[in-house]
């Protein structure tokens, strides 16, 4: 199974900032999308030689709890 990691970064005012590492094609788009939803609107993005990669199915699931 490859190794995928988040990198957060949260600065002195608030913003956040992430990086997704080990998703191939679109799939990191869409883990760029669950933390938009958990953490706010996304500014900007800067794609990887990654998105550009054969795609890998990926499951993952969001729980909030409150």
């Amino acid at each position: 199974m490859p190794q995928r990691e988040f990198d957060i970064t949260i600065g002195k005012t608030g913003e956040v900032e992430l990086h997704v590492k080990g998703f191939k094609g679109r799939a990191c788009l869409n883990v760029a999308k669950m933390f938009e939803e958990i953490v706010g609107e996304i500014k900007s993005q800067q794609p990887t030689s990654e998105l550009y990669e054969p795609e890998e199915q990926v499951q993952y699931r969001v729980d909030q709890r409150h």
